[in-house]
């Protein structure tokens, strides 16, 4: 049976405790996993993940003979992504339901609905397994094309397509996707478990995303050159914003000084008794 669900990203947009790097509370963060295990259950959940703060984020922009770089941190939250969940949908009204049971422990929060794809057709990368290294995620900002849904010529989407593949398999691209303009999408804001939707499109066409690959890298000035490298469908000029991706510890409550006093105690402790127990199953090591 043909699945005729499609594809929707949703883009969590930063604000002031995101971009401070602040942890999310037990409570939301079991919100969200029963949020997101309601998805996989489904079968409807594709990737879910957060950013780190944009202070370790950077700007590449690209054009004919020249390029610039701008460290983050950047300062308007509102139009920022502190994390992206991508699922599937009967439709776009079903999506948007979706978008309203987004957890109401992460309190007031602006979220973007976008459809996956691309204007003429582009492979997606679906996730692959990340491994030791850091994750990084290149996110491509929109400009006019992208908003009119233009259709790249056909070999320039067959470039990607193939280059896609390559670093799939090499596995250095974990993932990857476009998204279709804003006309197709909405932002719900939830504020005091209540949801206003408004509909696209919307208007700042060089703050929205159009698409996104997740790569594996060694370091940033890695990601950078792994984004230097993507044949680009959408024209000569390109920005991209290269973002580091959270891991489980960015997520852990910190522990005050008193516990991590406590920790690094009972550790040393565990490593004590650990060794005099070695030691006491080989006691012609404990002869002189």
């Amino acid at each position: 049976m043909q699945n005729s669900r499609r594809g929707y990203m949703i883009l969590r947009q930063a604000d002031a405790a995101t971009e401070a790097g602040a942890r999310p509370t037990p409570a939301a963060l079991a919100d969200m996993d029963e949020f997101n295990r309601q998805l996989e259950a489904g079968g409807a959940l594709g990737l879910a993940l957060g950013l780190r703060p944009t202070r370790r984020a950077v700007r590449l922009k690209m054009w004919p003979g020249g390029e610039s770089i701008t460290d983050g941190p950047f300062t308007e939250s509102k139009e920022l992504v502190a994390g992206f969940t991508i699922f599937q949908a009967e439709s776009r009204a079903a999506a948007i339901e979706q978008l309203k049971r987004w957890p109401v422990s992460d309190g007031d929060v602006t979220l973007e609905l976008r459809e996956t794809g691309c204007p003429g057709g582009c492979a997606s990368v679906p996730p692959g397994e990340a491994g030791d290294e850091a994750r990084y995620v290149i996110l491509l900002r929109s400009d006019a094309g992208t908003e009119r849904d233009d259709i790249p010529a056909q070999h320039l989407l067959d470039t990607l397509n193939t280059f896609n593949a390559v670093q799939a398999a090499e596995g250095r691209l974990l993932a990857g996707d476009g998204l279709m303009s804003t006309a197709r999408g909405a932002r719900v804001k939830l504020a005091s478990g209540r949801a206003s939707v408004i509909d696209g499109p919307f208007t700042e066409a060089k703050e929205l995303v159009a698409g996104f690959w997740m790569v594996r890298a060694r370091s940033m000035l890695d990601a950078i050159e792994f984004a230097r490298s993507i044949p680009y469908p959408t024209g000569p000029r390109v920005e991209v914003e290269i973002r580091e991706v959270m891991t489980a510890a960015d997520l852990m409550p910190a522990l005050s000084a008193e516990q991590e006093r406590a920790d690094f105690g009972l550790r040393a402790e565990q490593l004590d008794a650990a060794l005099r127990a070695h030691l006491a199953a080989r006691p012609s090591l404990m002869q002189g």
